[in-house]
């Protein structure tokens, strides 16, 4: 497939990946905070390099989260389960930056 068009993630699905996994971590609080940002607003959002044909995107999928502190400022997605896809890592943007 070219770039443009991506393979479903799904193990022996044939077809074209249109969506687009990712994670989000919002605030979710309206007091003040130190990286300036309101209520809802997402404190980091990295998409994975996975995607999901629309089939298996709306018929269900449990998802299974295990979040591991390491103090790198960053934030890696992987997908385990699926076909192999490579982590994807963000900075973390602090206030002003």
């Amino acid at each position: 497939m070219s770039p443009d068009h991506r393979q479903c993630v799904i193990p022996g699905c044939p077809r074209e990946g249109r969506n687009k996994l990712g994670v989000r971590c919002r605030v979710w609080h309206d007091q003040p905070t130190a990286h300036g940002k309101g209520k809802t607003a997402a404190l980091w959002a990295p998409d994975a390099d996975a995607f999901l044909c629309d089939e298996h995107a709306l018929g269900g999928a449990t998802i299974t989260l295990l979040y591991e502190p390491d103090s790198s400022g960053r934030t890696t997605v992987r997908v385990i389960g699926a076909r192999h896809v490579e982590p994807r890592s963000v900075q973390i943007k602090e206030r002003g930056s």
